[in-house]
């Protein structure tokens, strides 16, 4: 168990794992999100490989992710950095300004994932619920990277 922890204390581990966590928990918001509108608006969760290039699918992506995001951002608030901060002074308007940088941060990742989603819709005619899946996978490390530098560095900390 030393050995874990050392682990933990060095590399991360366990946050890292709580942070993915988090991020799950967002996902699945995003991607709930994601298949209720295709159904609505497509009629199912298979749409044809042309509507890659759709403003209705990039605007279902971007207000699924928005909402995952924020999602993942309380979940990780409440959870992953909760001990960083904990006794912060102006806490609504910092966690605010916490989220508005975990929105940035993950706007890129949000690209990489709503690109991979687009690219294999377009060349594999694959679901975008299942394009989501792909593109979350390679955007996970920039994200969760990104995040604990620009978003949780405590105050005061040197980059």
């Amino acid at each position: 168990m030393e050995e874990v922890e050392g682990l933990n204390r060095r590399y991360g581990v366990f946050r890292a794992a709580e942070f993915g966590i988090a991020g799950a928990v967002g996902f699945l918001v995003a991607e709930g999100i994601t298949v209720a509108g295709l159904y609505a608006i497509y009629g199912g969760a298979e749409v044809p490989g042309g509507v890659y290039g759709s403003p209705v699918l990039l605007a279902l992506d971007v207000v699924a992710f928005v909402v995952g995001v924020t999602v993942g951002f309380v979940v990780n608030e409440r959870t992953t950095v909760r001990r960083t901060v904990e006794g912060e002074r102006g806490g609504v308007r910092r966690a605010l300004v916490r989220l508005a940088k975990f929105q940035g941060v993950y706007a890129v990742g949000n690209a990489i994932t709503i690109g991979v989603q687009l690219i294999l819709l377009a060349e594999l005619a694959l679901s975008p619920a299942v394009g989501n899946i792909v593109g979350a996978v390679a955007a996970f490390p920039v994200s969760y990277l990104i995040s604990m530098r620009v978003v949780w560095k405590p105050s005061g900390a040197s980059s």
